[in-house]
């Protein structure tokens, strides 16, 4: 199990470490690729070295985001020397791929998720932060970093998108006041707003199709759509689809099942009183208890069978 570490020593490890690597979970959101963005052009502000890396595509979608073209994509074989491995925003080891094997270092995980497995050799979590973007503004204070547009531009968008526009349950005063503190260093929301729901014709051809895969089950209580393999386009950011099945009526849990691979399929679920958490834990994922996903190998229908299976049981409990 994981060391917990408070701020102060979070803020320690890191001053610490002269060479970092700052990696993300896989199927980056937001939250995840802000939250890496700014604190590794801090920690260059601090005169450390930094790679921040991801093990996936990352869709064009984030284009925009300051910082974005720095991201590296190791090689299966390639090591890294480092003096600290840095884990943002990821619950479980397996969520940043082959990274850990390419980087022979002390882990830190600064986290928010409720769902983390502990497996960090140090961990900073907070689950009533409503980001990681949250955590790493706090710790930016701690560090005596002035603050850059650019970082916080990255930090704005790590928060509102993973507190939807401070619209889900995870909205606090306290996000709401960073917010309005990143937008006095001149983040203008508008600007952050159009890049963020700006589609592209593909974008919004592809969610036309995936609509008409819109299913109901154990009576209209979930509702799930799918993306085949067919039509999988990694460069083609689909987290907001999923909205689409959670407003609906009735529907008291929604799923976007997303064919990554013939055997691989990512699973993201939204509630209203389900702990989905649990379900996303119990096959290696993770997030929070209205908002959490994880990945199985298998194909798309049968993926769908054993999801939909283990909500329903799950409903039932309630």
């Amino acid at each position: 199990m994981s060391k917990a570490v408070t701020l102060q020593k979070t803020v320690s490890l890191l001053e610490d470490a002269d060479r970092l690597v700052i990696v993300t979970h896989v199927n980056p959101d937001g939250d995840a690729i802000g939250s890496a963005l700014a604190l590794a052009e801090a920690l260059r502000v601090k005169g450390k070295m930094v790679i921040v890396t991801i093990d996936d595509e990352i869709s064009s979608f984030y284009k925009f985001m300051p910082g974005i073209d720095t991201f590296v994509r190791f090689s299966a074989d390639e090591q890294v020397e480092a003096d600290l491995l840095v884990v943002m925003d990821a619950s479980s080891l397996d969520r940043i791929g082959k990274v850990v094997n390419c980087v022979r270092a002390p882990i830190l995980n600064i986290d928010h998720h409720v769902s983390n497995t502990g497996y960090a050799d140090y961990l900073y979590l907070d689950v009533m932060a409503c980001a990681t973007g949250e955590i790493v503004y706090e710790l930016l204070r701690e560090l005596s970093v002035t603050i850059s547009k650019d970082m916080a531009f990255c930090l704005y968008v790590a928060i509102v998108t993973d507190c939807g526009y401070f619209k889900y349950s995870n909205t606090t005063p306290k996000c709401l006041n960073y917010a309005a503190e990143l937008l006095s260093i001149g983040v203008q929301p508008d600007v952050v707003s159009d890049f963020l729901e700006m589609k592209s014709r593909n974008d919004v051809n592809l969610l036309s199709k995936v609509l008409e895969t819109l299913d109901f089950h154990h009576n209209g209580r979930i509702a799930s759509i799918m993306i085949s393999l067919e039509n999988y386009d990694a460069d083609i950011a689909t987290d907001s689809f999923i909205h689409y099945p959670r407003y609906i009526e009735g529907v008291e849990v929604a799923v976007m099942f997303k064919a990554v691979d013939a055997e691989v399929t990512r699973v993201s679920m939204r509630s209203r009183l389900l702990d989905v958490s649990r379900v996303a834990l119990s096959y290696g994922g993770g997030g929070h208890k209205r908002a959490a996903g994880f990945t199985l190998q298998a194909e798309l229908a049968v993926a769908k069978e054993q999801t939909l299976k283990r909500l329903t049981e799950e409903m039932d409990l309630l």
